[in-house]
């Protein structure tokens, strides 16, 4: 079976992330739900904001945001983390905040 080299994979433009280097300790949760959904806890808040953190540490290290889906980091799986996210944008389903720090 033949391996892909990753690096030189690009993703179709809908599927990339843009990433921006955001401190995202200065920020503080989101009231915004004008996208129609309710703002998270604070411990989902969290979570998010560490994985965030390891897709910054990803970009760091590789230059980019495309995370192969297998691909984890400290143990969480960030390639599944992403492209959840990619799909919660498509639909419009992320919080404000979020959005914002992705783009």
């Amino acid at each position: 079976m033949a391996t892909k080299n990753i690096k030189n994979v690009q993703p179709a433009p809908d599927k990339q992330l843009s990433c921006c280097y955001y401190d995202i300790r200065a920020k503080g949760p989101s009231d915004d739900v004008s996208n129609g959904t309710a703002p998270q806890s604070n411990s989902q808040n969290r979570i998010w904001d560490e994985n965030f953190e390891l897709l910054m540490q990803f970009k760091t290290k590789n230059g980019h945001c495309n995370v192969p889906n297998k691909h984890a980091e400290q143990g969480k799986y960030l390639g599944k983390w992403v492209d959840h996210q990619q799909s919660k944008k498509r639909k419009a389903t992320l919080e404000q905040r979020q959005v914002d720090l992705l783009e």
